[in-house]
């Protein structure tokens, strides 16, 4: 007798675990969607904020070209350093006389 109690009972325990795991997999699944979803909200933020940055990027190389060129570099430093540009005065020797070479 004892030998058929156990036969009936594995079916029903089979069915309460059939249902345990059913309900465990489905939270699992639930879980896993949900933080995927908020993840995948992050990670295009993410990637918006990055696009952002190589503009910006850009902007900023297109400021230091402009910056290093020889007119603002003239233009600054008449402006903010009070720089002229330097008088250079030649002399022709030629027009002098010179007794060493006599």
């Amino acid at each position: 007798m004892n030998i058929r109690k156990s036969t009936t009972e594995s079916p029903s325990l089979l069915k309460k675990l059939s249902v345990v795991l059913v309900l465990m997999f489905i939270a699992i699944q639930l879980y896993v969607l949900s933080t995927v979803g908020t993840q995948g909200e992050r990670v295009s933020e993410l990637r918006d904020r990055q696009a952002e940055v190589k503009i910006e990027n850009e902007i900023l190389r297109a400021r230091i070209s402009e910056l290093q060129s020889t007119t603002e570099i003239r233009k600054t430093a008449n402006e903010h350093l009070q720089m002229q540009p330097a008088q250079v005065v030649y002399v022709d020797a030629s027009e002098f006389y010179v007794a060493a070479q006599q």
